[in-house]
């Protein structure tokens, strides 16, 4: 396995992700095969566990990995009916994004109305570190990128809903190269990130006020806005 052939400027987890799937189709690993530990991989690739760890998350996420308890990351059955994925080589057309930020549109802007209504303790506590963790040092940096994730994904542990929280988990990975293209692409990068942040504001403060309905719109803004800094447009609806 060689990172040098993948492009550098991509997010080193995504880079190694996209390693491990080159591995399955190229047939080196096969459906039931136990993949190389996180220390073996680490060291193979010159990396760090971290970013192992968060590469088979991501590919647990999308179904190609399966974890056991103490034996370790095993291929799933690639063919299996109830595999859900989302082809990152599908996410660099215009009509793919438009078509995950309407799913986003669709289970976000309704989690966080369930979020200000329910407002789990532990959960609220995760939110506003993430914000914080937002508006810090790190915010233009990829620790800002990692942020910003972390802040969706406990929105949706605020709902107390397991089944929003593995779905929103799912789907947010799948922006993150998207985060970063933004905030690359983009002239203005400190407006960009200052803008985000306020759009996060106005999430965090509306869920806990406990205004399902003013949460609602801000997570509709938000999502409409971030679509729009990638050159999409899409129709969003804040009324449950």
């Amino acid at each position: 396995m060689d990172l040098r052939n993948l492009e550098r400027q991509t997010h080193l987890p995504t880079r190694v992700a996209e390693l491990l799937r080159q591995e399955i189709r190229s047939g080196k690993l096969k459906p039931g095969d136990r993949l190389p530990t996180e220390h073996t991989l680490a060291s193979t690739l010159g990396v760090s566990r971290n970013v192992v760890r968060e590469a088979i998350a991501r590919l647990r996420s999308e179904g190609i990995v399966v974890s056991r308890q103490g034996v370790g990351a095993f291929l799933a059955d690639a063919q299996s009916p109830s595999t859900l994925r989302i082809d990152p080589e599908a996410l660099k057309h215009q009509k793919a994004f438009q078509h995950l930020f309407e799913l986003r549109a669709m289970l976000e802007i309704r989690a966080a109305g369930l979020a200000a209504e329910r407002q789990e303790p532990k959960a609220m506590r995760e939110l506003k570190a993430a914000l914080a963790r937002m508006r810090g040092d790190e915010k233009w940096e990829q620790g800002g990128v990692d942020a910003d994730l972390a802040f969706h994904r406990a929105v949706a542990a605020v709902t107390a809903n397991p089944y929003i929280v593995k779905i929103v988990a799912f789907v947010t990975e799948h922006v993150r190269d998207s985060i970063i293209e933004t905030r690359e692409h983009l002239g203005a990068v400190a407006e960009v990130v200052k803008v985000t942040i306020a759009e996060h504001e106005a999430i965090y403060e509306a869920i806990r006020e406990g205004s399902p309905d003013a949460a609602r719109k801000a997570m509709a803004r938000h999502i409409r806005n971030a679509a729009a800094r990638l050159g999409v447009e899409i129709a969003v609806d804040h009324r449950s």
